[in-house]
């Protein structure tokens, strides 16, 4: 393992930690997406910050708010690492005011909402929120029993792209038809699909790519789940390169994550185990893009890269919430 990717999983670690010892009676399974989030940015997790902007959010929503639901962990991370987290917050809550306008209430509307903050000026929310609606409508149509709350998300965030909404709906699709003979579950599937649709390469490609990552991590006794954590292979066949580097690398950071404590197959289980490998791994290469990116297409490109990385963040949550309801039982 290449000494970036080293520090990159000890940091992830040190801030699984970090939550582990503060927030105790929290939804554990979310604890890795809290450290992937500061992970990402290089940081080490800041306790009493995070304390501060859960209280934000307990003291600025209803006993019933669905800011306090599943993803709530994951919110107050976000909110965190803003120098002005009530100002931050404010902006959020009249977000999702705009979009319950048009969709039902649900506990990944609050993290659209959060997510048009970062990417959409003040003027245009009331545009994205109707754009939104107006792609999860073409959603239903498609896959009337496939599509469900968790898709108002992937809604939002198409609304975000450059793509307009026959264009979204048709790379959907295409990738959608493309791998579903590849892949049991019709819903992750589906949530794939609207990843792969922001990058702007030919669906066949993308699809390739992602089935030939899939197969290869396989091959080397690390099996990607197929349930709707599958859609974090998007975001690698997005910003991968090379992929039996790729390959190399999830299998290292997964050999590290399965020795320590918590990762294990008492720990989070194996899928999660490896589904974090691969996010901690494609943090590295969205760094690379980012730097080398100089001209009007590839900021396009990275706009939506951005946004496929809150998609991917969604079907974290879904994926952590499924394994979390399965511990329980």
């Amino acid at each position: 393992m290449n000494d970036l990717l080293k520090h990159r999983c000890e940091l992830f670690v040190r801030n699984r930690d970090i939550m582990k010892e503060n927030f105790r009676w929290e939804n554990s399974m979310m604890f890795p997406l809290c450290a992937s989030i500061y992970t990402e940015r290089g940081l080490e997790m800041h306790a009493d910050k995070i304390k501060l902007c859960k209280e934000i959010i307990k003291t600025n929503t209803g006993i019933f708010s669905s800011f306090k639901g599943i993803p709530f962990m994951a919110l107050v991370t976000l909110l965190s690492l803003e120098d002005y987290p009530e100002k931050k917050f404010s902006d959020v809550l009249k977000i999702h005011d705009i979009l319950r306008n048009e969709f039902h209430s649900s506990s990944y509307l609050p993290l659209s909402a959060f997510i048009i903050s970062y990417i959409s000026e003040t003027n245009d929310y009331g545009r994205i929120a109707k754009k939104s609606k107006g792609i999860y409508n073409k959603m239903k149509n498609e896959h009337p029993f496939l599509t469900s709350s968790e898709d108002c998300s992937y809604a939002v965030l198409t609304a975000l792209s450059n793509l307009n909404e026959n264009e979204a709906i048709e790379e959907m699709e295409k990738c959608y038809h493309i791998l579903k003979s590849k892949f049991f579950s019709s819903n992750a599937v589906q949530s794939l699909s609207h990843i792969l649709a922001l990058d702007e390469r030919n669906a066949v490609d993308k699809c390739n790519i992602t089935i030939d990552i899939f197969d290869k991590l396989k091959e080397r006794n690390c099996k990607f789940g197929t349930g709707i954590e599958l859609s974090v292979l998007g975001l690698l066949a997005i910003t991968t390169e090379d992929i039996d580097t790729t390959i190399n690398e999830i299998v290292e950071v997964n050999e590290y994550l399965s020795s320590i404590k918590g990762f294990g197959t008492f720990g989070i289980g194996k899928t999660q185990r490896i589904m974090y490998s691969a996010i901690l791994v494609s943090q590295e290469y969205q760094k690379q893009f980012s730097k080398h990116a100089m001209n009007i297409a590839a900021v396009n490109s990275i706009t939506n890269l951005i946004i496929a990385q809150q998609a991917a963040m969604t079907a974290v949550i879904a994926s952590s919430a499924a394994a979390s309801s399965a511990n329980s039982n």
